[in-house]
């Protein structure tokens, strides 16, 4: 299998778990978490800080400004070297991610399909229906119903945010990606035999 596979995913509709389980039939690795972490490691950016930055929408120059007055600081500067700091650490995960692409992988979110558009990428998104993310997130995160949703919500509309800040696309549409799997009708396993059937067809052209 020679291509690099990028998974965008709502939260709670088991995409991570789809990556995991697609990576161990592909037999390939596949990176989420660590794409933070080996970032850190080259870059030299504190991990602490690119974990606050981690798919979240870069700062406007007035917003900057705002916190740091309310933080009783009001020096442009400072907001200005916020705004760098998350251009940087965009750029650093974008290199991060050039150099796990060179190899047949799987990369989970971050604007994985927009950074590596230029190479013969295979971009799958996943989603489910809300009462299954609900019920999900619920159970592996042990919050009630009604805080699973807003959490659902807000990682949404930050994931969203970030996306549509850094590429010329909108999160979650369809035409973006080459299939979009919905968990809630078939399961994790067999939403992985459908994405596993059409890799290895892909693979095949």
């Amino acid at each position: 299998m020679n291509h690099v596979i990028t998974l965008s995913r709502e939260l709670g509709s088991g995409g991570n778990q789809v990556a995991q389980e697609l990576s161990k039939r592909l037999d390939i690795p596949y990176y989420d978490n660590e794409i933070i972490s080996k970032t850190a490691e080259h870059s030299g950016l504190p991990q602490e800080h690119l974990n606050k930055r981690d798919e979240k929408k870069p700062n406007s120059f007035l917003y900057s400004i705002a916190n740091a007055r309310l933080a009783g600081a009001g020096n442009p500067t400072l907001a200005l070297n916020d705004i760098i700091y998350d251009d940087n650490a965009f750029l650093y995960t974008s290199e991060t991610i050039k150099r796990l692409a060179a190899t047949p992988c799987i990369i989970v979110g971050r604007c994985g399909d927009y950074i590596l558009r230029n190479k013969p990428i295979i971009k799958i998104f996943v989603c489910a229906e809300i009462d299954d993310r609900i019920k999900r997130i619920s159970e592996s995160m042990e919050l009630s119903e009604k805080n699973a949703l807003k959490l659902i919500q807000k990682t949404d509309k930050r994931r969203a945010a970030y996306y549509n800040s850094y590429t010329d696309r909108n999160w979650g549409k369809a035409s973006n990606y080459h299939i979009t799997i919905n968990t809630s009708l078939l399961g994790i396993e067999k939403s992985v035999d459908v994405l596993e059937k059409f890799v290895l067809s892909y693979s095949e052209k």
